[in-house]
């Protein structure tokens, strides 16, 4: 017997929680809309099949979005494209300025991105799209925490040195 009772209404359950945001951290990640379905839907695939190894419902978010972003590495990697277009609306959407501002800011955030190199833009998708804690990213990524945090602090100074160098160059230019 399954830690989960009846496996496919649990199942069925953790699919509809999960799947958008799943769906929408595999995206931001690929930019590529069809090798994200084929990426989650391999991911629920493969989840189901391995359900009983997981221990806890509470990880099936972190451990689906993990699996869902190896099926896309590899399915990118066997495009021949192995640069990622970094995610370009990070959460663009909830700022409100006046609107020239506001599209300042977004080419800033923009350019900011685009020049991240792809370790930091994956643990920023992670930490500020996912909403994943420091542990799961760990555990999806594969390293210890204290390197996860590391990468974090990184890659959030990686950002900001590119959004404060943005800022000036459009305040002089």
């Amino acid at each position: 017997m399954s830690l989960y009772g009846n496996k496919i209404d649990v199942f069925e359950i953790l699919v509809k929680q999960n799947y958008e945001k799943v769906f929408k951290t595999i995206y931001f990640y690929t930019k590529d809309k069809y090798i994200t379905e084929d990426a989650v839907q391999q991911a629920f695939t493969i989840a189901y099949k391995k359900i009983n190894r997981l221990n806890s419902k509470d990880k099936f978010d972190s451990w689906v979005t993990s699996i869902a972003l190896n099926e896309a590495k590899k399915m990118l990697k066997n495009k021949d494209n192995k640069k990622i277009t970094p995610m370009t609306d990070f959460h663009i959407e909830t700022i409100s300025y006046s609107e020239e501002d506001n599209i300042n800011l977004k080419e800033d955030i923009h350019n900011a991105l685009n020049k991240l190199d792809h370790k930091d833009n994956e643990i920023l998708v992670l930490k500020y799209y996912a909403d994943l804690t420091l542990q799961q990213i760990s555990d999806l990524l594969g390293i210890n925490l204290s390197n996860a945090k590391v990468r974090l602090h990184r890659a959030r100074e990686e950002f900001k040195k590119l959004i404060d160098n943005d800022i000036n160059q459009s305040i002089g230019g």
